[in-house]
């Protein structure tokens, strides 16, 4: 246990150790949060209406979004959880019979045609790209994520360390030592994906880091209200995550999804959102300035902060002794073979 806690707050140094992006730019992080649907996406929002998936097309509209973000100043541009090629609402045993192989065939796999051309619009649009992807890998997928800078190098790869539900029938779990954050001239920037919101053993090492910048990826939100929605559907929990991560992180928390999109403060309240009333087709992300002034370098680590090794000793120092101390399988790394799908 001690020697996994102390991995990660090792982040922390090899972290700082990535070089900045060697730019003249503006204090102002104007962000493009993406929240139009993937190719083939079914409306509404909730509709349980599957009919597959198409990498093809939704990369050629990823490229299309890139550019017009680009061409409206963003200099920045964020897309939700599996938007490439889209999250399969209804994902159960049915629907893995069904659609498993096709699905993984559309996967990205980096350095293939779709992914070369998602780096090529970061590249030629001299912009920031977080992407979030089904990522084929040895014969399995993962949730990923991935930060391009304006020159189309990576800065951030990683993996959803443990897919949600269902999710880890379909995907594969990442690991402890993708959780970074990277230095930019906007600040630290990080990312985690949907329900790794609501978990210390994600959210603690991220925000020991010292993020200025978190980008916080969904799937897809329904306008807070709406009947039908599942629990982990509806923004008021969804939502709530993202403000509880800006006001533990005091960073700002960028929460792109197809249908509502929204930026929260360091203070934990919301600056803007566009929700799912609006067509995604006549907006297609939200747009959002951030004064980055004072963040640029990052704030040293504070030994006596909130997210600290002391803060991590005291919780499993203070484990309640009629509690097993077992750890179980929940922990325990998930590969799915996608061959038996």
């Amino acid at each position: 246990m001690r020697h996994q806690l102390l991995n990660l707050l090792s982040l922390v140094s090899s972290a700082l150790a990535i070089p900045l992006y060697n730019a003249s730019h503006s204090p102002i992080l104007k962000a493009a949060l993406v929240r139009a649907p993937p190719a083939l996406w079914s409306e509404p929002i909730l509709s349980r209406d599957y009919h597959g998936v198409d990498i093809n097309a939704t990369t050629a509209l990823g490229v299309e979004y890139i550019e017009r973000a680009a061409s409206e100043g963003a200099n920045l541009i964020a897309f939700p959880e599996l938007w490439f090629p889209g999250y399969p609402r209804g994902n159960n045993a049915t629907w893995l019979e069904k659609w498993g192989p096709q699905y993984v065939s559309n996967s990205l796999t980096l350095n293939d045609s779709n992914w070369n051309a998602l780096v090529s619009a970061a590249r030629k649009n001299a912009i920031y790209v977080a992407l979030s992807f089904s990522e084929l890998q040895n014969n399995h997928i993962f949730i990923a994520q991935a930060l391009l800078d304006p020159n189309g190098e990576i800065l951030i790869h990683r993996h959803k360390l443990r897919p949600s539900g269902g999710e880890r029938l379909i995907w594969s779990d990442g690991t402890m030592n993708e959780l970074i954050v990277v230095d930019t001239p906007f600040g630290r920037i990080g990312q985690l994906s949907c329900w790794e919101h609501f978990h210390p053993s994600m959210t603690f090492p991220m925000q020991a880091q010292k993020e200025a910048i978190h980008i916080g990826a969904w799937p897809y939100m329904p306008d807070f209200g709406v009947r039908g929605a599942e629990a982990w559907e509806r923004a008021e929990v969804n939502m709530a995550a993202a403000s509880v991560y800006a006001t533990n992180s005091g960073a700002y928390v960028l929460a792109p999804s197809v249908g509502r999109a929204a930026v929260f403060g360091p203070d934990g309240l919301e600056v803007s959102h566009v929700g799912e009333g609006v067509s995604g087709k006549k907006e297609p992300f939200l747009l959002v300035g951030i004064d980055t002034t004072g963040v640029v370098g990052g704030v040293p680590f504070d030994v006596e902060g909130e997210q600290s090794w002391g803060v991590l000793e005291e919780i499993r120092d203070g484990w309640p002794g009629d509690v097993p101390k077992v750890k179980g399988v929940f922990t325990e790394r998930v590969l799915n073979d996608v061959r038996s799908f």
